[in-house]
């Protein structure tokens, strides 16, 4: 054998165990670039439902409702946060309820809230407020069960607020046509309809009705 040909030979081989050995690494490398994927794909997916799950509760918090696109909220959120106790919305905060616990958010009122924001047309009054708030505090609304029993409040509400033991704002001769919201405002001061014609103390904070 001569020598090109013993170097033929040897080189061969050589070059047969390079192939080889590129063969086995290339195995290893491709499977740790499959692993590779999945662990991005799997560090992403969690991203996004830590992402999804901090929105998901920060939608239930009042300081969302004026943060993404309900400007007109301003004066409502600050009411909830400022403590009056004067105002129906501090004994909901004091409670842990947050603007969903009564305001439902039903797909067609979002969707109106969406066209009012996107059109500017939000009609505001002079307090703050929108001038076309909706008036749902009502007996039926309030004291359904699962927030209020009316007859725990009439029971706890003789004698209010250091007044005689015969008044009670919850058991009057209206025959029944007031409502919750004739009293008791949530974001505005709250009014004693009763302290209309008689002359009693007023709850921490509330205003006399000047209807």
């Amino acid at each position: 054998m001569t020598e090109r040909d013993k170097q033929g030979a040897f080189g061969g081989e050589a070059e047969s165990g390079r192939v080889s050995d590129t063969q086995h690494t290339s195995q290893p490398a491709a499977k740790m670039t499959r692993k590779n994927k999945l662990i991005v794909v799997g560090v992403v997916a969690a991203v996004l439902v830590a992402a999804g799950a901090g929105f998901w509760v920060w939608h239930e918090q009042p300081s969302f409702c004026n943060a993404i696109c309900h400007s007109p909220m301003d004066k409502y959120v600050e009411t909830y946060y400022e403590g009056d106790p004067g105002k129906l919305v501090t004994a909901h905060a004091e409670a842990g309820d947050a603007c969903l616990d009564c305001h439902e958010a039903e797909i067609t009122t979002q969707v109106s809230e969406v066209m009012a924001w996107v059109s500017d047309s939000y009609p505001m009054g002079e307090d703050g407020l929108l001038a076309t708030g909706k008036e749902f505090a009502t007996e039926e609304f309030c004291a359904n069960g699962d927030c209020h029993n009316m007859t725990d409040v009439v029971n706890a509400t003789w004698g209010f607020a250091g007044n005689d033991e015969k008044y009670n704002p919850h058991s009057s001769h209206q025959d029944n046509n007031l409502e919750c919201g004739d009293c008791h405002k949530v974001h505005e001061t709250s009014t004693l309809y009763c302290a209309k014609c008689h002359d009693m103390n007023l709850p921490e904070g509330w205003e006399a009705t000047n209807e």
